[in-house]
C-alpha cells in the first residue's frame, strides 16, 4: 500500500515543477497505474483532493477518478461520481472544471450523461470540447438519445474550432447514425474555415453515400496538379463509388513506384470503387451469414445484414426472429474491400456480436 501512495505523493509533486513533455508523461504513466490498481486509500485520497485549495491537486483527483477501477469495470463508480459531478458545478478555475467534465465522461455510465450533456454550453471551450469527446463514445444500450445527437450537433457549429473538430468527428465517424439532421450539420461544416473540422464533415458524408461527398472528392481528386491529402482517399473508399474510378487510377498512375501510406490508400480505393465490388460483396456476405450461423447452431441466435455494399450493416438476430438493435451495429466493409480475406474477421466479428446480444438478455 505504501507504494501506492507514493505514487500518488509523487504525482502532486509534479505540479510543484515547470510544466514539459516529460512531465506531462510522467503523470499520465502515474495516473494510469494508480487507475489500474484502484486501491482505496488512493481512492480516499483523490476524493478528498477534489475540494483542496491548489488547482493541481484537483486537476490529479480528476485525472485518477475518471476512470478508477477500469479493468475491473470501476465499481467505486457510485461513490466517484456524485462527488465528481459536485465538484465540477462548484469549480471556477476553467482547467479543472475541464478535466472534472472529461472525467464524468471517461466514467462511461450513460446513466450520467444528462449531468454530462449539461456542461455542453459551458463558457470555457475546453468544457465543451470535454463533452464533444466524451458523448459519442459512451456505452449505449440503444441508439444514442436525441438529446445526445442534438448537442452534439449543437457543438458541430461551436465558434471554438476544436470543439467543432471534436462534434464533427463523433457525428461523422464515431456514430453510425444516418438522418437529415446528422447530414445537414455535417454538410454546413463541409466548407468550414478549420481544416480538421472541414475533413471530418467530408469523412461523415461520405460514410453516409452523400451525393455532396461524392461531388467534393471528385472534384478535389480530378483537379489537376492539386495535393491529395489521406482524408480525401479515405472519402473516396467510404464512397466506393465506380465514377471515382478513372480519377483514382491515374493517381495511381502518376504515384507509382513511391510506396507510401499515400499509395496504399489509393490503392484501396480503387478496389473499393471497382464495379464488380457490389457483387463480389454480395456473394462474401452469403458466405458469412452462413460461417457464423454454424457457430452459433443451437443458440437460436442468427446473423442478420440489412443494407448494401459498402454500408452493410452486421446486427444479432434474436430466437424470436426480431433483430436485436441494443448494440451499435458492425459495417461489414469498415475499412475492408470485398475480398476473401475479409471473411474470417467479419465471422468472429458476427459471433462475438451475437454472443454480447445473448449475455445483455441474460
Amino acid at each position: 500500500m505504501a507504494e501506492v501512495d507514493a505514487r500518488w505523493v509523487r504525482l502532486l509533486a509534479l505540479g510543484q515543477g515547470p510544466e514539459d513533455a516529460d512531465v506531462d508523461d510522467e503523470a499520465a504513466s502515474l495516473v494510469q497505474q494508480l487507475q489500474v490498481e484502484a486501491a482505496e486509500s488512493v481512492l480516499e485520497l483523490a476524493l478528498s483532493a477534489l475540494s483542496h485549495d491548489d488547482p493541481w491537486h484537483r486537476r490529479a483527483a480528476a485525472w485518477v477518478l475518471g476512470q478508477f477501477g477500469y479493468p475491473e469495470g470501476r465499481p467505486f463508480g457510485a461513490r466517484v461520481l456524485p462527488e465528481v459531478l459536485r465538484a465540477a458545478r462548484a469549480e471556477r478555475d476553467d482547467d479543472v472544471r475541464e478535466d472534472l467534465v472529461d472525467a464524468l465522461g471517461k466514467a462511461e455510465d450513460v446513466a450520467w450523461l444528462d449531468e454530462l450533456l449539461s456542461f455542453a454550453g459551458d463558457p470555457a471551450p475546453g468544457v465543451r470540447r470535454a463533452v464533444a469527446m466524451s458523448v459519442p463514445g459512451m456505452p449505449y444500450a440503444a441508439p444514442p438519445t436525441e438529446r445526445a445527437l442534438d448537442t452534439l450537433i449543437t457543438l458541430s457549429s461551436d465558434p471554438d474550432p476544436r470543439v467543432r473538430d471534436w462534434a464533427t468527428f463523433g457525428l461523422g465517424s464515431q456514430w453510425s447514425q444516418d438522418s437529415p439532421a446528422i447530414r445537414a450539420a455535417l454538410l454546413a461544416r463541409l466548407d468550414d474555415e478549420d481544416p480538421d473540422t472541414a475533413a471530418e464533415a467530408l469523412l461523415g458524408l461520405a460514410r453516409r453515400g452523400d451525393p455532396a461527398a461524392l461531388a467534393r472528392v471528385l472534384a478535389l481528386i480530378e483537379e489537376p496538379d492539386r495535393l491529395i491529402g489521406l482524408v480525401v482517399l479515405e472519402a473516396a473508399a467510404e464512397l466506393a463509388d465506380p465514377v471515382l474510378l478513372a480519377a483514382l487510377e491515374e493517381i495511381a498512375r502518376a504515384w507509382a513506384g513511391d510506396e507510401d501510406e499515400h499509395t496504399e490508400a489509393v490503392a484501396f480505393a480503387i478496389a473499393r470503387c471497382d464495379p464488380g465490388a457490389p457483387e463480389s460483396a454480395r456473394q462474401i456476405e452469403q458466405q458469412i451469414v452462413t460461417a457464423v450461423d454454424e457457430r452459433v447452431a443451437g443458440t437460436g441466435w442468427s446473423l442478420a445484414l440489412t443494407g448494401t455494399y459498402p454500408r452493410t450493416q452486421l446486427w444479432p438476430r434474436r430466437p424470436d426472429g426480431a433483430v436485436d438493435e441494443s448494440l451499435e451495429p458492425g459495417l461489414v466493409w469498415e475499412r475492408r474491400a470485398p475480398d476473401e480475406s475479409a471473411i474470417d474477421a467479419v465471422v468472429i466479428q458476427g459471433v462475438t456480436t451475437i454472443h454480447e446480444a445473448a449475455a445483455r438478455r441474460g
